[in-house]
């Protein structure tokens, strides 16, 4: 009898602890956003010119004002709940953190040397890329097109900017993005085993073969008195 998949590891309730570091972790956003140290934030002169690569991974956590960091706050609770309570603490904080400097990295590289870069918005990026990813790896219970479609339509209508912003660095969430996207296949093949092992397969529920056996009789009694 074929097997039916039941649930996955999405399917599990979400930690508390969870809950409570996500929070921790924007709490700490919004306090560097009061103390607003501009030495924490990051452009190519400062990077590159003077040797002070530790402010593109600072520069993340910091916030050119309350709108921008407004705009952050639902996506970034979201997301740090949803990778710590599935798939741990090295994945957030940890390798989101890391992540958001190697974006800055790559941009201030790129943009003029007196470009400053601020915020998280890449990180949230690479965060929902790597969830979404995750997702469609592992909820095997609906039809890979049906899971491309909802991560596709989701990525459009929430990450898809309506309008292009001049102050917004659409290079760091498209390398947040993509990061994401690598990242996070290249994290559920080397922890296929282990991530699919937290899947519940049921039987499934048995036909009424009594009810069959009375629909196929009926049907061949039907079958008799339509002969000549």
């Amino acid at each position: 009898m074929k097997m039916k998949l039941a649930k996955t590891l999405l399917s599990k309730k979400l930690v508390p602890a969870s809950i409570f570091l996500g929070v921790a972790s924007y709490l700490v956003l919004l306090l560097l956003f009061i103390i607003d140290d501009q030495r924490l934030t990051a452009n190519g002169y400062l990077v590159y010119e003077k040797g002070e690569y530790w402010k593109a991974f600072t520069s993340s956590l910091m916030h050119s004002d309350f709108v921008h960091l407004g705009h952050n706050t639902l996506f970034f609770l979201a997301f740090s709940v949803l990778l710590n309570s599935y798939f741990g603490f090295w994945i957030f904080p940890v390798l989101s953190f890391l992540i958001g400097g190697i974006i800055n990295l790559i941009a201030l590289k790129i943009y003029p040397p007196q470009v400053y870069l601020v915020g998280i918005s890449g990180v949230i990026y690479f965060m929902a890329a790597f969830w979404m990813t995750l997702f469609v790896c592992l909820e095997r219970q609906m039809p890979l097109g049906r899971r491309l479609i909802i991560v596709t339509a989701v990525s459009l209508v929430l990450f898809f900017p309506e309008a292009f912003v001049k102050k917004v660095s659409y290079l760091a969430h498209a390398l947040g993005f993509g990061l994401g996207i690598i990242l996070g296949y290249l994290y559920f093949t080397v922890k296929s085993t282990q991530l699919r092992a937290h899947e519940i397969w049921t039987e499934p529920k048995p036909k009424n073969i009594e009810l069959e056996e009375y629909i196929d009789s009926l049907e061949q009694e039907e079958d008799e008195n339509l002969q000549p």
